[in-house]
């Protein structure tokens, strides 16, 4: 439980740093997920690094990281947002 809580947190404390309050632009049913996909690899990368596995419960969170990156959130931004809200716990180690 522990475990999901701080994925859970970690992702909502990058979200609020990256896309502030709202979730980002919404996508019509059918459209693709994201239009950047080496984006979405490298968010998914960066967080894996700095906060620890998301494992098949964290995979929830991949749209989270899409609309990161279909709102424009850089590699360096979302670097900066997962050194900040996770440089207190990494699990895995």
């Amino acid at each position: 439980m522990a475990y999901r809580a701080h994925l859970d947190n970690s992702v909502g404390m990058i979200k609020r740093y990256l896309l502030g309050t709202g979730d980002g632009p919404v996508r019509d049913e059918g459209s693709a997920l994201v239009d950047d996909w080496d984006c979405l690899k490298f968010m998914v990368r960066t967080f894996e690094t700095l906060c620890g596995s998301l494992t098949q419960y964290g995979m929830k969170h991949t749209r989270t990281f899409a609309n990161m990156c279909n709102n424009g959130a850089t590699k360096k931004a979302m670097d900066e947002a997962a050194r900040k809200s996770c440089s207190s716990y990494k699990l895995g180690q």
